[in-house]
């Protein structure tokens, strides 16, 4: 459910078991953002929510601090509402760091949440809209939706979902790109089939705005422009930015590291057969892996440089960076050659890197800072890329804006 498809990292071990008894995914009441208003939509509703479905959709959105400007729209057929998504009627996703929600016009609204301990939580629901006048929906935990974000391939952990697809002419996959692969290290002509682009799309070697015909001699792409088989008015922004769409990338290679970590560290505490050594080896693996995913180690670099001046997301995400006193963020654009001007993560601040176990996200920190006070000439050739202004500038941010960073001597 971003339902998006295959997650995670194409270096994933053994799958674990959401269902385990030592994660309690289905016992425990979830604390992930959208089940703190969940009893409000089942029981007051959102007065001035007016009496369409894009109007309930916005005040939503506003309720969970997601910009309508994150608007995604994915016209394969990837959702549990395959049957009403389409070139003709694509779903919308919008997200901030922590939720992930997506619409499809005269369908439902799927929600996930990120629990800092339990993972990504799945709801659906109908908005009141298409209930009848005066009702109020019912939001179902979606169980069905695990059957693909935490399926065996993918880690077995309650996953984000980002797929690549060559659409068919009604959105259903021909085939499939980097099926176990998510994050910032995905090369960019693997990315974006099956997507919409606007603006400034320079990735037209891609899939994106695309469908796919099958011949007898291959695969013809014939091009689907933005808005030339539906209607921008079903959406609540006439956009599909890549901006957003690069940042979904690296958020959800993010949280899945971070959910998979904190699921593989609980069942490997708990194996009996496992030496206490074996056990600090684990979590130090664990812990490198997330250091070199928040550094940015292996970002693909951009094959051109993407305007993105006259971008709404651009400039409300870039506000909502947690500054220094200097004014440093670690949300400013570069996207000349990458995609941050400082490479480091500002999910260091999100619910998933909260929910790391305690020794993981203590051992994230602690390397973090290490790597960002060291001598130029003593630092490791894995992060030679990190100059020394870029590295000073990221530990006055981190020790301006995240208390846990700033706290370790």
């Amino acid at each position: 459910m971003v339902a998006l498809s295959p997650s995670y990292s194409s270096q994933q071990t053994s799958p674990v078991s959401f269902r385990a008894e030592i994660h309690q995914y289905l016992e425990k009441n979830p604390r992930d953002p959208f089940s703190l208003i969940k009893d409000e939509i089942e029981t007051i509703g959102f007065p001035g929510s007016g009496s369409g479905p894009l109007d309930y959709l916005k005040v939503l959105l506003e309720k969970l601090e997601v910009s309508i400007h994150s608007q995604q729209l994915v016209f394969s057929t990837t959702s549990l509402q395959l049957s009403m998504i389409s070139p003709r009627n694509p779903r919308a996703i919008y997200f901030n760091e922590d939720v992930y929600l997506g619409y499809v016009p005269g369908g439902q609204i799927e929600v996930i949440g990120i629990d800092p301990g339990l993972g990504s939580i799945p709801y659906i629901f109908s908005p009141p809209s298409n209930l009848g006048r005066a009702a109020l929906p019912k939001v179902i935990r979606s169980r069905r939706c695990m059957n693909c974000h935490a399926a065996d391939d993918l880690g077995g952990f309650p996953a984000l979902l980002l797929s690549s697809v060559i659409p068919g002419p009604g959105g259903g996959s021909i085939d499939a790109f980097r099926k176990s692969q998510t994050g910032h290290s995905v090369p960019y002509e693997l990315r974006f089939g099956g997507w919409h682009l606007t603006g400034s799309n320079v990735f037209a070697s891609t899939w994106a705005n695309s469908t796919g015909l099958m011949h007898p001699k291959g695969i013809s792409k014939v091009p689907v422009p933005p808005g030339t088989r539906f209607k921008w008015d079903k959406y609540l922004v006439p956009r599909s930015e890549v901006v957003p769409s690069l940042v979904l990338e690296h958020q959800v290679g993010f949280v899945n590291r971070c959910i998979g970590a904190s699921y593989r560290a609980r069942e490997i505490r708990a194996d009996p057969k496992l030496k206490e050594e074996e056990k600090l080896a684990h979590m130090a693996k664990e812990s490198k892996d997330i250091v070199e995913y928040t550094l940015f180690a292996d970002e693909a670099r951009l094959p051109s440089p993407v305007a993105y001046a006259d971008s709404p997301f651009a400039k409300a995400f870039e506000a909502k960076g947690l500054q220094s006193p200097t004014g440093l963020h670690l949300r400013k654009f570069n996207l000349k050659d990458r995609l941050f001007e400082h490479r480091c993560s500002y999910m260091l601040h999100s619910l998933s890197f909260q929910g790391l176990p305690d020794e993981i996200r203590g051992a994230v920190l602690s390397e973090i800072k290490g790597l960002m006070t060291m001598d130029q000439s003593a630092l490791p050739p894995r992060f030679a890329y990190l100059g020394r202004i870029e590295r000073s500038e990221i530990h006055e941010t981190l020790s301006s804006t995240l208390p846990p960073y700033a706290s370790l001597k």
